[in-house]
């Protein structure tokens, strides 16, 4: 696994609002006033897996998201939480994982993103054995 980046997982707005899910951040801090954590450049376009290990943990801020009846479940410190698995790419400051079947929605585990959201974890790319 390569590791991309330690800080307070989150996301834009906009991947709720679009459905999607797609691309994850890392911030210094919890809140709305961290700045985004530069993450370690990796080669765009393979596939794999974009794995967060828990560090710290803290009550979710986040009350879900509503329309897929998913709400934020507290992880465990050191639990490695598969975020999903696809083509990694780079957006804005963000990390994402594009799938190969299509679909414009949930290309990230929605589960797995407020099971993480607003926890530190260190964020990896795990490479598939076919790559």
């Amino acid at each position: 696994m390569q590791e991309l980046g330690t800080g307070v997982l989150g996301w834009d707005p906009e991947e709720r609002i679009s459905d999607c899910y797609g691309v994850v951040k890392l911030f210094e801090k919890p809140g709305p006033d961290g700045d985004v954590i530069t993450l370690h450049p990796l080669k765009e376009g393979v596939h794999g897996k974009l794995v967060a290990v828990v560090k710290e943990v803290r009550k979710a801020s986040h009350i879900g998201d509503l329309f897929h009846g998913v709400f934020p479940t507290e992880p465990a410190i050191n639990e490695q939480v598969v975020l999903g698995e696809g083509m990694l790419f780079f957006e804005n400051g963000g990390v994402g994982l594009a799938p190969e079947d299509g679909r414009d929605t949930l290309w990230l585990d929605i589960h797995a993103l407020y099971r993480t959201h607003n926890q530190t974890v260190t964020l990896f790319f795990e490479t598939s054995l076919s790559n």
